[in-house]
């Protein structure tokens, strides 16, 4: 008995522990800077498998710990930002950023608790329907709950994959839902009856012909005719310095001489470039306008300006030169640019010397900045992780324009992750996007979601090319995310219903 017991113990630590933690772990290579995407598709069938004869609170359990090796493999960099930047004492900066992996882990805990309850129904639609369904609610929701923190959505390791067309009918979500039913047919092969086993190796068949027929990813918008020389400036201030005052007429001295050098129609400065409010450098603002309209050039600057009451500040888009214009910040992160706590606990972070700031936020319909006859659709940073929000600048806008400012998790796979988040929003719009990261990774991102051109981290840099903007609408761009929303739920809620009618039915007999 005690020889049981053990290695019951002992495949219970595997099981439920060690195997879970470390496929979540393994899934990260699906992700930048490693980009091993099948890495991602073996994790989730390692994860199915798991899943496939046990119950609800097991399936839960399990699931949590794959979000804690996904997790915390893939998102610790906050504590570089909270710890090193943000002042906040060693113990403190462990202790936020296991609560943020942890918060994360119940999304995949929420699809294990479903997966559990349904395992009894046909195996065929528990893998390729109910658990992907699931997965593709947990992701939306975890795209929107308290405003959302969709980072290492699972769609993102496909974007060098070779089905990366089929992105822009439905965007990263879409991608996501996939890959979870590409893992339900690899372990129905394996796992499943006889004919489980018929149709996966039926759908591996058809896969081939099916991806065949799929347009080309940029067949669903055309060029204008509109060619724009652009250049994207990389300043390359570390975030030790970037607000230290003695730094200030160094770095506007950098921006303006790497300005000056180039004569592209369109010059994109980072977020923040100019660590200072708008109105304190109003002279050196009028001077690069000057500079700017006399080579017939419009120049997107990253600075702070002040809300129409005087009594907060923007995180701003510029335009200065040949077009004149702003864009605002609006989905703000939470804990970083504002802070949703009551007044007694922002006193307490006073009295532990933690660094934060609240921001005001922008409109969330703006008008557009222009060149020429050409909108933009602009995003700042971390808004850039919402497909469905950049979308919304969508048919009108021919060119999609990101500034950021990674140098908060410098040292970090933070950068590559969200560089490829960025490629991600091209090929969902079908557009070419524009980014400058303060220490990079800056890139010019062609509607094929390709890296035309970027930059390393850490270096001060200029790139330019000549891009073609563009018209028309994917189908993610029409529908966003509504018919995602409506698929996930009636998947999860058609299988928990019909897994509980099934046992109504069997404690009647």
């Amino acid at each position: 008995m005690a020889g049981f017991d053990s290695r019951r113990g002992l495949r219970l630590l595997i099981c439920d522990l060690l195997l879970p933690a470390a496929l979540g772990a393994l899934a990260v290579l699906g992700f930048a800077p490693f980009g091993y995407y099948g890495l991602s598709w073996l994790s989730m069938a390692g994860l199915l498998a798991l899943w496939w004869r046990t119950s609800a609170g097991r399936g839960a359990w399990r699931g949590f710990v794959f979000g804690l090796g996904m997790f915390g493999a893939g998102v610790h960099w906050p504590f570089v930002s909270i710890y090193y930047y943000g002042n906040a004492p060693l113990a403190l900066a462990v202790v936020l950023v296991c609560l943020l992996v942890a918060y994360l882990a119940l999304y995949p805990a929420l699809v294990g608790f479903v997966a559990g309850a349904t395992r009894r129904l046909p195996r065929p639609l528990w893998a390729l329907l109910f658990v992907p369904g699931a997965w593709l609610l947990s992701e939306l929701l975890r795209g929107w709950v308290m405003t959302g923190f969709p980072w290492l959505a699972l769609g993102y390791s496909t974007i060098d994959a070779p089905v990366m067309d089929l992105v822009p009918l439905g965007g990263v979500y879409f991608m996501s839902a996939l890959v979870v039913a590409a893992a339900g047919v690899l372990v129905l092969l394996f796992l499943g009856s006889i004919s489980a086993r018929l149709i996966s190796v039926l759908l591996i068949a058809v896969t081939p012909v099916m991806l065949w027929l799929v347009p080309p990813a940029t067949s669903w918008t055309e060029a204008t005719g509109t060619q724009l020389d652009v250049a994207i400036i990389q300043g390359n201030f570390g975030q030790d310095v970037k607000w230290d005052q003695d730094y200030l007429g160094p770095t506007l001295a950098r921006y303006r001489r790497l300005t000056e050098a180039t004569d592209a129609d369109l010059v994109i400065w980072p977020e923040v470039a100019i660590p200072a409010l708008a109105r304190h450098v109003q002279d050196y603002l009028h001077s690069i306008d000057y500079l700017a309209s006399n080579k017939n050039q419009t120049v997107l600057i990253g600075t702070l300006t002040r809300d129409a009451n005087g009594t907060g500040y923007y995180n701003t888009i510029l335009a200065l030169g040949e077009s004149h214009g702003e864009y605002h910040k609006h989905h703000l992160v939470p804990f970083g640019e504002y802070f949703p706590l009551p007044d007694f606990a922002k006193r307490w972070l006073d009295v532990l010397e933690v660094r934060y700031s609240t921001l005001a936020r922008g409109s969330l319909q703006q008008e557009p900045i222009r060149i020429g006859s050409t909108s933009l659709g602009a995003s700042i940073c971390f808004e850039d992780v919402f497909g469905e929000e950049v979308m919304q600048a969508l048919p009108q806008a021919g060119l999609l324009v990101n500034v950021t400012n990674d140098a908060w998790f410098t040292g970090t796979i933070a950068a590559a992750q969200h560089f490829e988040i960025s490629r991600m929003r091209a090929l969902e719009a079908g557009r070419v996007l524009l980014r400058a990261a303060n220490t990079g990774i800056s890139g010019i991102v062609a509607a094929s979601g390709r890296a035309i051109r970027k930059t390393h981290e850490n270096e001060v840099a200029v790139i330019e090319a000549v891009v073609q903007t563009r018209t028309g609408a994917t189908p993610y761009v029409r529908f966003g995310n509504w018919p995602l929303w409506a698929a996930g739920v009636f998947l999860t809620a058609l299988g928990l219903g019909w897994a509980g009618l099934q046992r109504r039915r069997g404690a009647s007999v």
